[in-house]
């Protein structure tokens, strides 16, 4: 078991390198992408990476304290839900999801399961499908996320 500290050094690590890793990525247009505050154009509306113990994902997280507006924007990606599945495989809708800070969102997630974000071992899958998967979230953003915009 890794001390408080050794945890907090090897998820530095972890993040650090695929950072190093992403800072290559282009999007559909030839400019930089910035994955650490993606700007989706839309308050509350967030791309973000996950890692621990059970895996790393990849989360659309709608966040609108207006549970009504939340719905509303939930309804405008079901709308795209076949383009967005046909980019990302293995997306899983969650309308109504707890999130770890206790907030109610929705979430659209693609997930890797069976890896550990402890075993060093893992990382090159891990980075891999984050970094693969991300490029087709750009993608899909690039091309459709004006409708979505369009809502505000």
């Amino acid at each position: 078991m890794l001390s408080k500290e050794e945890a907090k050094a090897t998820k530095i690590e972890f993040w650090t390198r695929l950072q190093g890793q992403m800072e290559k990525m282009r999007n559909p247009h030839g400019s930089k992408v910035d994955w650490m505050n993606y700007n989706t154009g839309i308050k509350h509306l967030y791309f973000r990476m996950e890692a621990d113990e059970e895996g790393c994902r990849l989360c659309i997280d709608l966040q609108f304290p207006d549970p009504g507006i939340r719905a509303l924007y939930w309804e405008q990606f079901t709308e795209l839900e076949n383009v967005l599945n046909n980019k990302l495989k293995t997306a899983v809708w969650l309308k109504e999801h707890e999130h770890w800070n206790g907030k109610q969102v929705s979430r659209i997630v693609m997930a890797k399961d069976g890896c550990h974000l402890y075993n060093r071992d893992d990382w090159d899958k891990m980075h891999l499908f984050l970094k693969l998967n991300f490029a087709k979230l750009d993608e899909f953003w690039d091309e459709f996320g004006e409708i979505v915009k369009n809502l505000k």
